[in-house]
């Protein structure tokens, strides 16, 4: 079953300030040691170098202004900042490096340091792509994109999970700080509603009225337009059965216009001990949010006493289970 707070507190993580700031220490490590390094070495052209050294200083810089920009609600500096990473380091490595470090050194700079950088500015972009050009790319009729229009570039599905846990083992030192145990928790707001193609009236992560089965939470920014949903279609593996032989990393995924509501944090830890269910016919045991064990389906909230209705479950019996307060 899919797990909201958890989905939306890694959303959260990697849109936030924080994050954006962990990736400009990344940068001032690096200078640090890049510095010291060729100043140890008395490099003999350190001119080249030194476009290394300055890069990395700038970015720093970079980082750190986007982290600024996005307080005040603008994400366009950070997310470019991080799209131009990949550049910046492809003419990082056509330098003659091993022609004064060590082999070790060089692995460090390339795999460590340029690495950790690297993976902070590819989440900080596939957090934020969507609310960048999401809506641009599903309302752009130019053929030539045609095949783009559906691609999500983001996390879908469940994948941002995955993408949290794997990065514990990508490095010896952690990227960042794991989450709270136990986790916020997050209720789905109904009362604000915005459909793909209107104006994100608030920056934060959204909920799809397509529920969450085969599709993802986002992340939108006010004023902005709002994207679409992405529905997984074919997930990798199938992808590879279908297409033997070939490489696939991402799963094919359709474009959908949808309702989105805001996610928020309730300012309560999520509950961990109580496991509440009841199956449609029976009186609701606690007011609140309760969501269906079929997970296409809406939560709904209940009152204490009311009937849980039935929802026509694929398993012959709607079952509900108590999600938070109202």
């Amino acid at each position: 079953m899919r797990h909201l707070n958890l989905e939306a507190a890694i959303w959260s993580l990697f849109t936030s300030t924080e994050f954006f700031e962990g990736a400009a220490r990344e940068c001032d490590v690096t200078v640090e040691w890049f510095g010291r390094l060729a100043t140890s070495r008395k490099v003999a052209n350190f001119g080249r170098n030194n476009q290394i050294f300055d890069t990395f200083k700038t970015m720093a810089a970079d980082f750190r202004r986007g982290a600024e920009l996005a307080k005040f609600g603008d994400y366009r500096f950070i997310w470019d900042t991080a799209r131009c990473v990949r550049g910046d380091v492809r003419g990082m490595m056509e330098q003659p490096l091993h022609s004064w470090m060590a082999e070790a050194e060089y692995k460090d700079f390339t795999n460590i340091r340029v690495g950790r950088l690297s993976d902070y500015a590819r989440l900080i972009k596939q957090a934020l792509v969507n609310a960048m050009v999401g809506a641009e790319s599903f309302y752009n009729s130019d053929p030539d994109y045609a095949d783009r229009r559906n691609d999500d570039d983001a996390f879908p599905g469940d994948e941002i999970v995955g993408v949290y846990e794997r990065s514990f083992g990508w490095h010896k030192e952690p990227l960042f700080r794991s989450l709270p145990d136990p986790l916020p928790e997050y209720v789905i707001d109904r009362s604000i509603a915005c459909r793909t193609g209107d104006e994100v009236p608030w920056t934060g992560v959204w909920y799809p009225e397509t529920g969450l089965e085969q599709h993802s939470l986002t992340f939108a920014v006010k004023e902005l337009q709002m994207q679409p949903v992405y529905r997984v279609i074919k997930t990798v593996e199938e992808r590879k059965r279908e297409n033997e032989g070939q490489r696939f990393s991402r799963p094919e995924t359709i474009a959908i216009a949808t309702v989105w509501h805001p996610v928020i944090p309730s300012a309560r830890q999520a509950v961990t001990g109580e496991d509440l269910r009841a199956k449609a016919g029976e009186a609701c045991p606690k007011a609140g949010i309760w969501q269906p064990m079929d997970i296409d389906k809406l939560p709904r909230s209940y009152q204490a006493g009311e009937k849980m209705a039935s929802l026509g479950s694929a398993y012959g019996l709607t079952v509900w289970r108590w999600i938070a307060d109202c």
